[in-house]
């Protein structure tokens, strides 16, 4: 495996034994070499101003996409595919590829807004909480093996994009195990260009291995990291518990544990 400037390799011993699970049945597959990767110096962007002032946007490991867009090659890529794809801001549900073999039927399917809470953001706009929405979202797609250099060449386009859109800070959403390392690497690298971040995590040790700025832990199911299908009170509340991070941390690798307890689909 290819050794990268900045990065260790991490194969345990962890407390979470899912880990342990994941690289054991990881390197059984499509890479003998796997290890979790961990930054040696993990970034810090400050917020340019109070969140009721700054422009968020979000970007989600769900693999989401519209119909006509160029599918992700997940299912063709052992290691995984680092590329993404651009979502114009409230995209209607109708519009999106949600029947993509590589779409979590099981929570996105139904409702999109569970990974990727663009309703959600809005409503916290029109209650002041936050300042305003960007004009597009980006979506990666999950069971990433290799990130690197993918994700890294994925996040400076993005942030290319981020900056003509004048967004300050980025919320980044994991929908798998393994998207926990890749949404702690994307919040990181886009964090390294000038945006701060929150990672939501879904397995908090992997993101303390891999380090990110601010990270944010719910202990939801995988494929619902904002809550169950249309519960749209509960995923504002759990988006807005997030960006209360970009206020009260003040170093890197600062992580907060959600507040909100699951709570199952009432349908």
């Amino acid at each position: 495996m290819t050794s990268f400037a900045g990065f260790a390799r991490v194969d345990g011993p962890f407390e979470d034994r899912l880990l342990g699970r994941l690289v054991e049945l990881i390197r059984g597959g499509a890479d003998p070499e796997f290890a979790f990767l961990r930054r040696t110096e993990v970034p810090w962007a400050e917020p340019r101003a109070p969140l009721a002032a700054l422009r968020v946007a979000l970007v989600t490991t769900a693999g989401l996409h519209r119909r006509g867009d160029e599918p992700f090659r997940a299912l063709e890529e052992p290691l995984g595919d680092p590329s993404f794809r651009r979502i114009a801001h409230l995209t209607p549900r109708e519009e999106l590829a949600l029947d993509a073999g590589y779409v979590d039927p099981k929570y996105t399917a139904l409702d999109p807004e569970v990974a990727l809470p663009m309703r959600a953001l809005a409503t916290l706009v029109e209650r002041g909480v936050v300042g305003s929405v960007a004009a597009h979202h980006y979506s990666l797609v999950g069971g990433v093996i290799r990130p690197l250099p993918g994700l890294v060449e994925s996040a400076e386009v993005v942030a290319r994009a981020l900056r003509e859109e004048r967004v300050d800070a980025v919320v980044v959403a994991p929908n798998c195990s393994i998207c926990v390392q890749s949404a702690a690497l994307f919040a990181s690298e886009l964090e390294a260009r000038g945006f701060a971040t929150v990672a939501l995590t879904l397995i908090p040790e992997l993101t303390r291995i891999v380090g990110a700025p601010r990270s944010f832990g719910v202990h939801f199911p995988f494929g619902a990291p904002f809550g169950a299908p249309d519960d749209a009170e509960f995923q504002a509340a759990v988006l807005g518990e997030a960006l209360e991070l970009l206020a009260t941390a003040h170093a890197p690798r600062t992580h907060v544990d959600s507040r909100h307890a699951w709570r199952k689909p009432t349908s």
